[in-house]
């Protein structure tokens, strides 16, 4: 099994966001299951949805956004966005995602690597990404740590319903 990484395609997009709301369902119910049903709705309404517009927005023209495509025998397969902040020099890993078919496959490794070999040439001297403490991101906490990412900053995200 060759994993290629290539440019994304305007084409890809329909395929990447459905692998995003695939893959973010675990994290969708652990979200639901902490904060409880009613606030969950109110907070994150249609998540699948709201999920479809950040890729969205992130695959667009006129975004910014650096977005790669993995593949596997011309299968989309995973999908990572990245942004290069030539003023700062920290680039950050946002949205990325292998398909649910494909994971445990060192996909996810393959397109780390990658990406920050993009990130080096591109004369970034960090590379950030956030994810989640609950156990829905623990495999993502894993593939980040492989990939040579380290110093986990606690954060706390808090909720009330109004």
């Amino acid at each position: 099994m060759a994993v290629t990484i290539r440019e994304f395609r305007n084409t890809d997009l329909a395929a990447i966001l459905d692998i995003a709301v695939a893959a973010w369902q675990p994290v969708f119910e652990s979200s639901r299951n902490i904060v409880g049903e009613e606030l969950f709705e109110t907070v994150y309404s249609d998540p699948d949805a709201r999920k479809r517009k950040q890729v969205t927005l992130a695959c667009s023209d006129d975004n910014p956004t650096l977005v790669w495509i993995a593949e596997i025998d011309g299968e989309i397969a995973g999908f990572i966005t990245v942004i290069m902040n030539h003023d700062s020099l920290v680039a950050e890993i946002g949205n990325n995602a292998v398909s649910p078919d494909h994971q445990h496959q060192g996909i996810g490794t393959t397109m780390y690597n990658f990406v920050l070999v993009q990130m080096r040439d591109a004369g970034m001297k960090a590379a950030v990404v956030t994810t989640g403490g609950d156990d829905a991101h623990a495999p993502a906490r894993r593939a980040y740590e492989k990939a040579g990412f380290s110093g986990p900053v606690p954060s706390v995200e808090y909720y009330i319903k109004l």
